[in-house]
Parts: C-alpha cells; structure tokens; sequence
C-alpha cells in the first residue's frame, strides 16, 4: 500500500493565475516530441523539413486541445458540461480524451497537408513515432490530478488517492509505461530496422493505432468505468468500446496501406 504522494496540482501560483502540472505536462510532452521529431527528419531523410513540422505544431495543438476536450465533454460528462458550458475550455482542470484529440490531430493533419502540398501518410507516420512521448507525460499528469484511477487492489504497489479509503490500481502509471514508454520503444525501434516500413507510408501511423489500442485495452478491465454503455446482455465502459473500434479499424486501414503500397511497388517495377 503506497499512500498518494503529496503533490499540489497547481505548480506555480501568481495572484489569482494558477500554472497547473497537467498544463506543464503537455508543454513538455510537445517539445520533448518536437525534438525527436527533428532527429528522425535528418535521421531518415523525411521529405517534411524541420520548418514544415514547426508549422504544423499551432494546428497539433490545436487539434490535441479543443478535439481532446470535446472528446471528454461529449463522451463521458454530457449532462454535465450542457448545463456547464462555460467549463468546457477548462482544460487545466483535467478531463482530456485521448481518442477525441486523435481526431482532432487527424483533422488537422489533413487541413495542413493539402494547403502545404505534404504527404499526408509521411506526416502521420512521423507523429505515430513521436505520440508516445506526448502519451507519457500525459498520464503522469493523470496521476498528479489523482484521476482515471483503477478499481480496488491488494496489490503492494496499489495506492490511496485523495478521497479514497481504500488502495487502488495507479492506472495512470500503468498507462504511462504501456502507451508511453513500450509504444514509444517498439514503434521507433520497428522503424529503424524495418526497411521496408519505412517505405511503406503510413503503416507507421496505422501500428500505432493498433498498438495503443492493444495496449490500452491491457489497462481497461483494472481501470474505474465512470461511464458504461450497454451492449447486449453486458455493460463496457467508454473507453473499451472506444478501443475495440479503433483496434477493428486500425487493422482494416492497415491491410488498406499495405495493399496500396504493394500496388504502387508493382506499377514502379512494370515502368521500363
């Protein structure tokens, strides 16, 4: 039994300005990410250079930001951000989803690839290798918030949360070392020494979803379901469904990429 650590959301205070950790954790994700982003472009030969991705950061931002929270908004709290609307933007406050920021980032990746003239699939490759990074700090800054916590344990390593009597899965933890650490170490280390993913666009990005639903879907069973769809005779959480789907259609747009990529070699090879 471990007890929560005791660490104050808020990091810096000045006046009636408050700097939360979950804030702080995002910013850190983004250029820890930024810069590994810079050495696979000169590491590989992206066709994307370093000022093209700088540009695209304003949009991933935006995309993380206001997808992430109306992800939250609308798939796990609905009555209660309709009748709190002005608490919908209140991102320091917690309560982000990861498969709405996914959408938002997606989105913005396709606005900024068709004004710039960028390979759509190079550019989501290059963010499935860096996401990892970003996922990392982001579920510590779960923990810190003392939120998505897992149901009850015996578990030496469970701990206490604020509020709570009794020990619990650190979810948050498990996550940060199966979507952060693990991910960021298998898809990166594929990249390097698989020559043939490389030149195959967008498979990258299309592993990445596969995995961090695979592993995600690790995490679920031990984690507190706050919100519970019914389907047939059983009740799964938000997130479960949420994860199932995006495994089901990561694995189709896979075998897409990889069927077009095979096409495209063959046509290459017919060329005289």
């Amino acid at each position: 039994m471990i007890p929560f650590p005791a660490i104050n959301p808020v990091a810096i205070k000045f006046g009636s300005l408050k700097i939360h950790w979950y804030g702080i954790a995002y910013v850190i994700g983004i250029v820890f990410a930024c810069h590994w982003a810079h050495r696979l472009i000169r590491r590989f030969k992206f066709s994307i250079a370093p000022k093209l991705f700088d540009d695209f950061l304003p949009y991933a931002v935006v995309g993380i930001v206001v997808g992430g929270r109306l992800g939250h908004t609308m798939l796990y709290d609905t009555s209660y951000y309709l009748n709190h609307p002005l608490e919908i933007m209140q991102v320091w406050q917690g309560g982000m989803s990861f498969h709405g920021g996914l959408i938002g980032v997606i989105a913005m990746a396709m606005l900024y690839t068709k004004r710039k003239g960028v390979d759509f699939y190079e550019l989501s490759d290059l963010l499935a290798l860096i996401s990892p990074i970003g996922l990392f700090f982001g579920r510590l800054a779960n923990f810190i918030n003392a939120e998505l916590y897992g149901v009850e344990t015996n578990l030496p390593w469970g701990v206490i949360f604020p509020n709570q009597l009794t020990p619990r899965h650190p979810t948050q933890i498990y996550e940060s070392f199966l979507e952060g650490l693990v991910l960021f170490a298998v898809i990166n280390l594929a990249y390097q020494y698989l020559p043939r993913m490389r030149l195959r666009k967008g498979v990258t990005g299309c592993l990445f979803l596969s995995l961090y639903a695979l592993f995600r879907l690790c995490v679920e069973p031990f984690k507190v379901q706050e919100v519970v769809v019914q389907l047939g005779t059983h009740n799964m959480g938000v997130g479960v469904v949420l994860c199932m789907l995006m495994l089901l259609l990561s694995i189709l747009l896979l075998m897409l990429r990889l069927h077009a990529c095979k096409n495209t070699s063959a046509h290459v090879v017919q060329l005289p």
